[in-house]
């Protein structure tokens, strides 16, 4: 099978995380008439993210991920031009948690690798990538940062330079994609109580794993997104799992669910690694293209059957 290898996939490889990773609520709005940009967060409601209580799936992937940690931050993203084309389908929904699962399928002539994925025995193309222009990027280090798009159209930055992330800003100068600003806080930092690794190595089969984390963050989302060996490897997995919704210290993975994302799918080395991600966002429509800041923390835990 075949899939996409977009950049942050390799970037999420650098940094030794996994690579796989995502209805629509609105808080307050903030209207530019100039360039025609909607705002649902402004700067005096940073520190939150669209949504409500439900899980919020199917989230614009025209996104920008500002990832930060202890020594490390990262920003990656990119705009599509048109809706990528997704091999899952839900197939239930329990909780903040939802199983997706792919059907078996098989294409030939064989896909190409990279820029297409076979669904339904077609092979379907991936979007190409729009250009925003430059972009300002403030709140990650001492003074703002530009940043280009690559020749892909990607942006991606990083620094290891000690600095406190307490609010990031990105505004985009404009090009095929018109110009918009993006505001959100950046979390605070959690860690896991227990050992999330040990809970799920103890499962018995059909039992619920329940995460559980320091200080729930007031107005925060959580964000997981666990698959198997082939997922991992950059083919399209059998089964996935997908969280979302509002960090309440805590997230229960529905043992079902979790019985069937390891019935298959693992005949690989080294894999397993799962990141739970507190996050605040901001969007904008830009002339009725969606983007995303999403400003996240992160904490990571391992399994493999």
């Amino acid at each position: 099978m075949s899939c996409r290898l977009p950049f942050i996939f390799f970037f999420g490889c650098l940094l030794g995380l996994p690579a796989c990773d995502d209805g629509s609520g609105k808080s307050t709005n903030n209207v530019n008439n100039i360039n025609n940009v909607s705002n649902t967060n402004n700067a005096n409601n940073a520190c939150g993210a669209p949504g409500d209580a439900s899980p919020r799936f199917g989230q614009t992937s025209n996104r920008f991920d500002f990832r930060n940690g202890p020594g490390w931050r990262v920003l990656s993203g990119h705009v599509d031009d048109g809706p990528p084309p997704d091999p899952f389908t839900e197939a239930g929904r329990q909780g903040l948690c939802r199983l997706l699962t792919s059907a078996p399928t098989f294409c030939d002539p064989a896909c190409e690798w990279g820029t297409e994925v076979c669904i339904d025995s077609t092979c379907r193309t991936y979007p190409g990538v729009l250009s925003a222009g430059a972009f300002t990027l403030t709140g990650a280090t001492g003074a703002p940062v530009t940043i280009h798009p690559d020749n892909l159209g990607y942006y991606v930055w990083d620094s290891t330079e000690a600095f406190t992330v307490e609010n990031i800003g990105l505004a985009a100068a404009g090009d095929l994609v018109g110009a918009f600003t993006l505001e959100a806080c950046a979390p605070p930092q959690f860690a896991p109580v227990g050992d999330w690794s040990a809970l799920m190595e103890a499962r018995a089969p059909g039992a619920d794993v329940t995460l559980t984390w320091s200080a729930p963050a007031p107005g925060a989302r959580v964000y997981l997104r666990m698959t198997t060996g082939v997922g991992t490897h950059g083919g399209v997995s059998p089964v996935e799992i997908e969280c979302e919704g509002p960090d309440a210290g805590q997230l229960t993975l529905p043992g079902d669910y979790l019985d069937q994302l390891y019935a298959e799918g693992w005949a690989c080395g080294e894999c397993g690694d799962n990141t739970l991600r507190r996050y605040y966002a901001d969007e904008a429509d830009v002339a009725g293209t969606l983007v995303q800041l999403r400003v996240s923390a992160e904490t990571t835990f391992w399994f493999r059957p």
